[in-house]
């Protein structure tokens, strides 16, 4: 039999159920994945809280006159739970993806496209609802600040959706650097966008505008909201929401053209 007489195979496209059972599995393994890498689930879920524990007892923000100051600390320290995963999951977990040859072969196989992008997205989604109910678990077993179960379920959505902006910056991140470059990296772009955000210390009037260029600044203000402490917000929650998606898609957009310019 000559080779030309051989008939390449027909696939027959997958079914609805089959497209539905990989972003289920990518999505379960990506999650087993982070939890069994210490390096990635300590910083992840118990930082945050540890923070937030730490500087509300030693300079005394648990006990403010303020009632609205508490509710600032806490939605500050789930901001920053917000951001660790994404940014550090996609800015370093995609860099060596990249670098390894990884994320080629997962281009090849016959998955969905988007399934692995998907999951990741999803862990570090997940991964935030976690660290900001422990937090928030904390926060009332200890009395530190006066939440209803409503007020914490509307934290901790707002929070899981947030954290997709700064899986796209990590994304993005990722895309550009290599594996030995990209830990230094996103922590330098990290401590930037939380630091100038203004979540935990005023900064000073000549540069306080500076925060409306840090996303979590934005999501900050969405949580303030969401729990209606008042005296701490700025601007109007649907501007925030725009910003956030406007962030999201530009640096997906950065990504994309990053990746079919260079693979």
């Amino acid at each position: 039999m000559s080779l030309s007489t051989v008939t390449p195979h027909s696939f027959a496209p997958m079914s609805t159920r089959r497209i539905v059972d990989c972003y289920a599995l990518e999505t379960k393994y990506a999650f087993l994945r982070a939890m069994r890498n210490p390096g990635f689930a300590v910083p992840t879920l118990a930082f945050p809280v540890l923070f937030y524990l730490l500087i509300g007892f030693i300079f005394g923000a648990f006990k403010s006159q303020d009632p609205n100051v508490p509710f600032f600390l806490f939605c500050g320290f789930a901001t920053m739970a917000a951001m660790t995963p994404g940014m550090f999951g996609f800015g370093i977990g995609f860099a060596l993806e990249r670098e390894q040859g990884f994320f080629r072969y997962k281009r090849a196989v016959p998955m969905p496209p988007f399934a692995s992008l998907s999951a990741s997205m999803a862990m570090s989604a997940v991964s935030t609802a976690i660290a900001v109910a422990l937090m928030a678990i904390a926060a009332l077993a200890l009395g530190a600040v006066q939440l209803s179960l409503l007020q914490m379920l509307i934290v901790i959505a707002i929070m899981t959706l947030g954290s997709i902006p700064f899986c796209a910056i990590g994304l993005w991140i990722g895309s550009l650097t290599s594996g030995r470059a990209a830990p230094a990296i996103t922590n330098v772009v990290y401590l930037v966008l939380l630091y100038f955000s203004g979540l935990f210390i005023p900064l000073p009037e000549g540069i306080r505008a500076v925060v409306m260029a840090s996303p979590a600044f934005y999501l900050d203000q969405l949580a303030l909201a969401g729990i209606g402490a008042q005296n701490f917000i700025i601007g109007s929650p649907l501007n925030h929401i725009a910003v956030l998606l406007g962030i999201t898609v530009l640096f997906l957009g950065l990504t994309a053209r990053r990746i079919e310019r260079v693979g």
